[in-house]
């Protein structure tokens, strides 16, 4: 135990709402997440308007989604085990850099102006391969950084930070392409990460790990933790809604390029601007979410999140009028944080300790991988149908599902803080394939 009763790398933040900002190795990696964040919103920005003006395609959109998502889809289940095993601070400091250098290759492309369509997917590609490891690795570091009580905050405020971002990512992407063209966009996002690793490198004291390895093989360790998601049932409930969300609700990013020039008749800095309404949103819930005490009933929270987020996406896709839907983007970015920030807490919150990085390296698979495989169908079925109207159908699912599990899985509409499950529940990793223990089965309400 550190000062204070903490656990090494858990810092005692002091009372307050906005305690979890006093804790110095969260606020670094918060802060440095945001910096690199920009420059990922400014090459999404970038990028979509590249890709369209290349191929003049809603489909290629998806495509290049598409191509990052693939092993966004197959390798995060490896990635959680590696973040299990691995020091996390080594692991991602490896990843960033990496990502680094991937990035500025693609900016170099675009300076020298050879770029083409196949390199964009080829790059798109690595980034996800590299992500599928970097991403389970931050997710299982978030409880290491902060005490159990700052959990809820220290998510709301992490989910920020990249939706956060596109408040004023976005725009600059706007002004720095009109104003230097598309490479200088590439180039900063190549830069930011620069932000996270500097914030890796300046962290002290955070534990190595969770918990001990298990000594045993990777693919045994893989199958240990699908097991135990298979048999702890609320987990395995969130993961399938946070797939179900990320497919259909998700899409509608990677169509705003068609929205911007179709339907509102804008260019880049209103596509610039239409994206950062959304990080206005999900920023403005983020703080208030910081400073309200910590919400109970997390599970109602996020079942109302998502019915919400599906109406007001709805209703943007039936307007027609450029400044209205600017508003409902912000109030979509309002609706998305709350499910998004309630279903990771949970998640966290219930996951045992050795667990944690692989329960989560299925989150990403669900918000890296499906959500632009969600893209790519709602691209293909706006081709047939008409942009707003696939993307209203897709939207429409969501409420649909959310119902659905209000009814079916009871554990989560009545899921309240200090519902944990206890450290015993990995034993259902260790269980045969169909049995279970019926302690990592029971969801204690």
């Amino acid at each position: 135990m550190g000062e204070n009763g903490q656990p090494p790398g858990r810092e005692a933040s002091g009372g307050g709402r906005l305690s979890v900002l006093r804790n110095r190795n969260f606020s670094l990696l918060w802060f440095g997440q945001i910096i690199s964040n920009s420059g990922a919103w400014m090459q999404i920005v970038a990028q979509g308007w590249l890709v369209y003006n290349l191929t003049d395609s809603p489909f290629y959109l998806g495509v290049v989604g598409m191509a990052r998502a693939i092993p966004m889809i197959v390798l995060p289940p490896m990635g959680g085990v590696i973040a299990d095993r691995m020091p996390r601070l080594k692991l991602l400091k490896v990843t960033q850099t990496t990502m680094f250098l991937n990035a500025l290759v693609l900016a170099g492309l675009v300076h020298t102006e050879t770029v083409q369509i196949w390199q964009i997917v080829l790059i798109a590609f690595l980034a996800g391969a590299l992500n599928s490891f970097d991403q389970p690795s931050r997710q299982a570091l978030l409880p290491d950084l902060v005490r159990r009580e700052d959990l809820a905050k220290a998510v709301a405020l992490y989910s920020s930070a990249w939706q956060g971002a596109s408040l004023f990512g976005p725009t600059l992407a706007g002004i720095t392409i009109a104003a230097v063209g598309l490479a200088g966009a590439f180039y900063a996002n190549a830069f930011g990460y620069f932000g996270v690793i500097a914030a890796l490198f300046l962290m002290r004291g955070v534990p190595e790990r969770s918990a001990e390895p298990s000594g045993k093989g990777l693919t045994d360790d893989l199958v240990a933790g699908l097991r135990y998601v298979r048999g702890t049932r609320l987990i395995l409930a969130l993961i399938l809604l946070s797939a179900a969300t990320n497919i259909f609700g998700r899409s509608y990013q990677q169509l705003l390029p068609v929205f911007a020039r179709d339907v509102f008749d804008e260019g880049s800095f209103g596509l610039g601007l239409m994206m950062s309404a959304p990080g206005a949103g999900t920023l403005a819930a983020a703080a208030a979410l910081a400073v309200l005490a910590d919400i109970q009933r997390k599970g109602v929270l996020f079942l109302a999140g998502m019915v919400m987020f599906s109406l007001t996406l709805v209703v943007f896709t039936l307007n027609r009028e450029f400044l209205p839907g600017i508003g409902l983007l912000f109030l979509v970015g309002v609706t998305s944080i709350l499910f998004s920030s309630m279903m990771t807490t949970m998640l966290q919150l219930r996951a045992a300790p050795e667990m944690r990085g692989r329960v989560m390296s299925l989150v990403t698979v669900t918000m890296q991988g499906l959500a632009p495989l969600g893209g790519l169908m709602t691209g293909s079925l706006a081709t047939a149908i008409g942009t707003p109207e696939a993307v209203a159908l897709s939207a429409a699912v969501v409420a649909l599902v959310a119902a659905l599990a209000a009814a079916a899985v009871p554990e989560i509409r009545d899921f309240r803080s200090g519902a944990e499950e206890p450290p015993e529940a990995a034993a259902a990793s260790a269980a045969p394939a169909g049995h279970a223990p019926a302690a990592a089965v029971r969801s204690r309400t």
